[in-house]
């Protein structure tokens, strides 16, 4: 279930963008395994979770296999020193508020109790039940201050909005407050899920990373990007299908 995986460039520190969001990055045991990976993709399925999803779009069978040891064998033969989890697709939305606040709790707990199993091998990116944003703030409050999780988990679109839409705008400004690293996974959008491509071709093939584009453009253009800058974004899958540009530095 690897996904992204990022080397530590020194003791303590993942990349730029992730170097600070992960507390138990840093501490004895893994400034040992300094040679390893970090990795920041990694996603687990709680049991509550995977009740709920079976027969959705866009689950993978081999996610309802999902364990903990699994996750450590995976890590162990790839040279991963620790990871942080999160959930996937199909995501926690399916139309009804309760499941989903149901659904982001259950999986928060569960993942702060694997942190509390393998301090040394697991971090927890926590689930939050958008679009619901009043109680997408209260499980911020519960995750971070209580659970003590290491960020959070957003999908480019719920339903039919983006990232960057203003009914987002207060779960931003909390995330921004609290300077929060925050990893946004794509999902296919309800508009695009059953488009013709081509025989064998899923809606990943094409859609997750356009999806990942649209959420781009949409914290850009909104104004979020500048309204927001002490959130620390990662993008997944490689920042979609946008054209990036790296600056160059001055002479």
């Amino acid at each position: 279930m690897l996904a992204v995986r990022r080397p530590l460039r020194q003791p303590g520190t993942v990349g730029v963008a992730a170097a600070p969001c992960c507390p138990f990055i840093g501490g004895s045991t893994l400034e040992a395994q300094a040679a390893k990976w970090i990795d920041l993709h990694h996603h687990f399925a709680p049991p509550a979770w995977v009740d709920d999803v079976r027969g959705k779009p866009l689950l993978q069978p081999a996610n309802t296999r999902w364990t903990p040891q699994q996750s450590i064998e995976d890590m162990d033969r790839g040279g991963v020193a620790a990871a942080v989890v999160s959930i996937t697709n199909p995501g926690l939305w399916f139309g009804d508020p309760a499941q989903a606040r149901r659904l982001a709790r259950a999986c928060n707990d569960y993942g702060a109790k694997l942190v509390q199993d393998h301090p040394t091998r697991f971090g927890l990116f926590a689930a939050l039940p958008l679009p619901d944003a009043d109680a997408s703030l209260r499980e911020i409050e519960y995750a971070l201050d209580t659970l003590k999780a290491d960020g959070v988990g957003l999908y480019t679109s719920y339903g039919g909005m983006w990232l960057g839409n203003p009914a987002f705008r207060p779960v931003m400004e909390e995330l921004n407050r609290r300077k929060a690293v925050v990893t946004v996974h794509p999902t296919a959008a309800d508009c695009c899920r059953n488009l013709s491509y081509a025989p064998g071709i899923g809606p990943g093939s094409i859609e997750y990373g356009t999806d990942t584009t649209r959420a781009i453009i949409g914290i850009a253009f909104s104004g979020d990007a500048t309204r927001f800058p002490d959130i620390r974004f990662i993008w997944s899958h490689a920042g979609g299908s946008a054209p990036h540009r790296r600056r160059r530095r001055a002479p």
